[in-house]
């Protein structure tokens, strides 16, 4: 079997093969031996009858489709086995040019892994951000904490913005109650225009216990049209006002709700661990800047097979998630205002980034030998073992590869980013 390659076709490798006589003979006998029981012919017993006689009572064309499956899958596996630099993103296409007595011409179009040469990647220049953690950041972290440590108190006091309160309501429109415009003890946060309008500010300063009628105008892009544009009245009674109290920063506070003793303790405690997410933060760009630079700069097409495999695997595993939350992907994406054609046309962009992103990183591993050994990822492995108390056997065959392949991926991209770190200048 010969065969000549055609590369000059992009992203697709020709294979123009000739099989010879004998090996076109022998895939037809492969073919005859494979498939001999399903023929009957008077005299034989079924599976026994010689091929030319099968061919003879059924047509001489009987076994030459089994004869191209043989010779296309050797065809095939020979041009792999010689050639390691082929890498097929999909099976390859079939044409057959010619069958007689010379043998058997065929052509494989093998799709695959674009030629591309990578770009720059070496004795670049990068900025780490500057880490600058201000006062006010400390201080805004603070009231974060002092937020989380408030309570919702009952009071007596007129409602204020901020307040929950409970109210009872009956809504009209032209004097006739309608679907969905009543309620009792509904929980609003005043300020927080969960209602239309400015239902919420006609509330404030009323006091427990006081009814009031609240007019509001549905606005025209209200998504039940049958309320757009209509003025309503809401017939409303305050039952309960609640409050925020947050607590003081002071060492009351501290001693009783942090593990520290003084208010400059905690606030240094706040500073420094606001210093470290900021570096930790800036750390993060930085290798995405890197990474960025490389897959951006690179001049690459990333085969269409590789993004359709992408988009259907994320549109479906998107379906199911919505499935699992009782909506359909259809109404998702028509709450969020966005047509399915802009919505998908978005996700195959996406889809396209992340393939072309994984090739780039793919060639850069092989070219810098960036791979991550079985014996790195055991050795991280054996490390978490020691907190959960199972041997590495355990964990691998608890596992079923997710955390593996998680550990294994992530030891990959840190590899690659030390190595872009070591061989560029960082300022």
């Amino acid at each position: 079997m010969e065969y000549k390659l055609d590369k000059t076709k992009g992203a697709t490798i020709v294979a123009d093969v000739h099989v010879t006589a004998t090996e076109w003979d022998a895939a037809l006998n492969a073919s005859y031996e494979k498939n001999k029981e399903k023929y009957n012919i008077p005299g034989f017993r079924k599976g026994h009858a010689p091929r030319n006689m099968i061919e003879k009572a059924y047509g001489s064309g009987t076994f030459i489709e089994g004869a191209l499956d043989e010779v296309y899958y050797k065809a095939y596996t020979q041009v792999l086995r010689e050639n390691e630099d082929i890498k097929p993103v999909d099976s390859p296409k079939l044409e057959i040019k010619s069958v007689g007595e010379n043998g058997v011409d065929i052509v494989l179009s093998i799709p695959c892994v674009p030629t591309f040469e990578l770009a720059q990647y070496k004795g670049l220049t990068f900025t780490k951000q500057t880490v600058k953690v201000t006062d006010k950041d400390v201080k805004d972290a603070i009231d974060r904490e002092l937020l989380r440590a408030s309570r919702l108190v009952e009071t007596n006091k007129p409602v204020k913005n901020d307040d929950f309160v409970t109210l009872n309501f009956d809504g009209y429109i032209d004097g006739k109650p309608f679907d969905g415009g009543k309620a009792e003890n509904y929980q609003l946060k005043i300020g927080s225009h969960t209602f239309i309008d400015n239902f919420e500010d006609q509330l404030v300063g009323l006091n427990v216990g006081d009814k009031k009628d609240v007019v509001v105008t549905f606005p025209a892009d209200y998504h039940e049209a049958t309320l757009q544009n209509k003025p309503a009245t809401f017939k409303c009674e305050i039952k309960a006002v609640r409050e925020r109290v947050t607590p003081k920063l002071d060492e009351e506070f501290v001693s009783n709700s942090t593990e520290f003793n003084t208010v400059e303790e905690f606030k240094k405690s706040i500073e420094e661990r606001l210093n470290k997410e900021a570096n930790e933060k800036a750390e993060i760009e930085l290798d995405n800047d890197m990474l960025d630079k490389v897959i951006d700069d690179t001049t690459l097409t990333p085969p269409e097979v590789l993004v359709d495999e992408e988009f259907n695997r994320q549109l479906n595993g998107m379906q199911a998630q919505m499935r699992y939350q009782g909506i359909t992907l259809e109404d998702y994406v028509k709450y969020i205002g966005r047509t399915m054609d802009d919505f998908k046309a978005e996700i195959r962009k996406n889809c396209e980034r992340n393939v072309k992103a994984r090739l780039v990183l793919e060639k850069l591993i092989r070219t810098e030998n960036l791979d991550i050994t079985e014996q790195e990822i055991d050795k991280k492995l054996i490390e978490m073992a020691k907190n959960t108390g199972k041997t590495l056997e355990e964990i691998k065959r608890e596992d079923n590869n997710n955390m593996v392949n998680r550990v294994a991926n992530e030891m990959l991209m840190k590899k690659i980013t030390d190595f872009l770190r070591a061989n560029n200048t960082i300022k």
